[in-house]
């Protein structure tokens, strides 16, 4: 099959059979393949917010140290092709018409329920394998027990990013059923584990886990094993059966922020990284960034050759889109793919704090299983003007139209649009030059509306 007729096929596969929870197919799937991730090594990310940036960080540093390293993710922002990259690049369509071919008539001639998801996450193996990566970086699609990801035995670094509400109908109503889900990554094989900054009842809801789930290994009355650069003899636990958690203390991150043209810039110190430029701009990337590190000082104790000034480069250069994008054109646009209350949160505490007293339009689509009645109720009083998109997927869109009426009982200052073109078209008209417009909601949209900007 030609590479346009394998995504065609794919799309229809995610169209029809949508997000399926359960390890069963991607399983089968796996052994009809001969099972590519047998001794590969793997970081492993689970949690809410913040998993696509601590993946590209990590990807970046270890593709400066000439390390080389593959990584999946999802869903796509720019490109279709880059939910898998290997030192940030994509893969050249023949490589995807090749093992995507190979896995489409593994599924035909088998009859195989594997998801859309599922399959791009075989792909990738069978991509990583074929390219002997040193590390691959996997991040989870939704929770982390029943993700396809977690077909993978063991893996050197888990690494958890802020968790909060999210995908309730798949993962449960409360923290800690979301919170158990995510941790369901962490297995007996697991070396070493990197909590990122969290409410203090997710700490509990880990105690919790670990007592529950890794009890021979681990001593939770006696305290969680804890290691950081701080210490001079770091060991990590790949010859022991001793699980070391790290948990990264936002406490100890020094950084500071300022504003220049419009261009927001960072610089972080944290334990002995001292005066790190760090591209990635919303105030909330202090806390993945510390994770990043933490993640790094562990691989250098597993031997993993990572010079500073290689986490100094990777951390000066690494773009990743949609994550409080700042784009330029006749008026100032924020893109930003926070989709539920905590990431909405955090935007607009990154907008307050960089461009205080400016007027806000916002382009706004969410999906029917999001907690948007909460973002809007918070949210839309505020705005100059609201401009509401439907997100690609239609299954779990919020049409226009009917994300328009919910706002209107909090701004009547609101507009449904037709198309991402017409969005950006009515947002230009509703606000001034030194106006701002936000667009956010999901990732889903992103890399339309950032086409439309960029050309």
């Amino acid at each position: 099959m030609r590479y346009d007729e394998c995504r065609e096929w794919l799309e229809n596969r995610r169209l029809n059979l949508g997000s399926v929870p359960g390890l069963d197919a991607v399983r089968e799937l796996l052994s009809y393949a001969g099972n590519p991730d047998k001794d590969m090594t793997f970081i492993h990310i689970a949690g809410t917010n913040g998993k696509g940036s601590i993946g590209c960080l990590l990807e970046a540093t270890l593709a400066e140290s000439k390390i080389k390293c593959g990584r999946f993710y999802s869903p796509s922002v720019t490109d279709e092709r880059d939910i898998i990259s290997i030192n940030n690049k994509l893969l050249p369509k023949t490589k995807w018409e090749k093992h995507l071919s190979y896995l489409i008539e593994l599924i035909e001639n088998n009859n195989l329920k594997a998801t859309a998801f599922e399959i791009e996450f075989v792909l990738a193996l069978l991509m990583f394998k074929e390219a002997n990566c040193e590390i691959v970086i996997l991040e989870c699609g939704m929770g982390g027990l029943l993700d396809a990801t977690n077909m993978i035995e063991k893996s050197l670094v888990d690494i958890i990013s802020s968790i909060s509400v999210d995908h309730c109908n798949f993962l449960g109503d409360t923290l800690k059923e979301i919170s158990l889900h995510k941790f369901g990554i962490i297995k007996d094989t697991s070396f070493s584990v990197i909590l990122a900054p969290q409410k203090e009842e997710i700490y509990e809801y880990f105690s919790e886990y670990v007592e529950k789930n890794l009890k021979t290994r681990i001593n939770i009355s006696a305290k969680t094993s804890i290691i950081s650069k701080k210490d001079k003899n770091i060991k990590t636990n790949t010859n022991s059966n001793k699980l070391n958690v790290i948990k990264s203390d936002s406490k100890l991150a020094k950084h500071d922020s300022y504003v220049r043209d419009d261009n927001v810039f960072l610089r972080l110190s944290y334990k002995d990284y001292k005066d790190l430029d760090l591209l990635l701009s919303g105030t909330y990337q202090i806390n993945n960034a510390i994770t990043v590190l933490d993640a790094i000082d562990v691989l250098k104790a597993e031997g993993y050759q990572i010079k500073d000034n290689a986490v100094r480069k990777a951390f000066a250069n690494t773009k990743w889109p949609a994550r409080f994008e700042i784009i330029k054109k006749d008026k100032l646009y924020i893109l930003d793919g926070a989709h539920n209350i905590d990431a909405v949160d955090r935007l607009f505490e990154s907008i307050k704090l960089y461009f205080t007293k400016r007027k806000l339009v916002y382009i706004m689509g969410m999906y029917k299983d999001k907690a948007y009645e909460e973002v809007v109720k918070k949210y839309a009083p505020s705005a100059k003007a609201i401009v509401t998109i439907t997100p690609k997927d239609s299954k779990r869109a919020l049409d226009a139209f009917e994300l328009g009426k919910i706002v209107k009982d909090y701004n009547p200052n609101v507009t449904g649009a037709d198309s991402y073109r017409e969005a950006i078209e009515i947002a230009e008209l509703l606000s001034d030059k030194k106006d701002i417009i936000v667009v956010f909601g999901s990732l889903s949209f992103m890399g339309e509306i950032r086409d439309i900007l960029l050309k």
